[in-house]
């Protein structure tokens, strides 16, 4: 389990730099927003999700491990 939960990190704090970054590309290059349907704004908030989820994730890994 715990090393499923470190996954679940991992995977959620890749994909939220990856949003974080093609939510500040668009936002500073306006004219890639108008060949694509991606909202910056929406990545953005993405971002923050993701890394709320790899914080929730890693307090649950602590919570289950032994001595935790």
């Amino acid at each position: 389990m715990a090393r499923l939960c470190r996954s679940l990190v991992q995977l959620c704090w890749v994909f939220g730099m990856l949003s974080m970054l093609a939510g500040v590309l668009f936002r500073l290059a306006p004219t890639l927003i108008r060949t694509t349907t991606y909202d910056s704004r929406g990545g953005l908030i993405l971002a923050g999700v993701l890394f709320l989820c790899a914080l929730a994730t890693r307090e649950v890994e602590r919570t289950l491990s032994p001595g935790g």
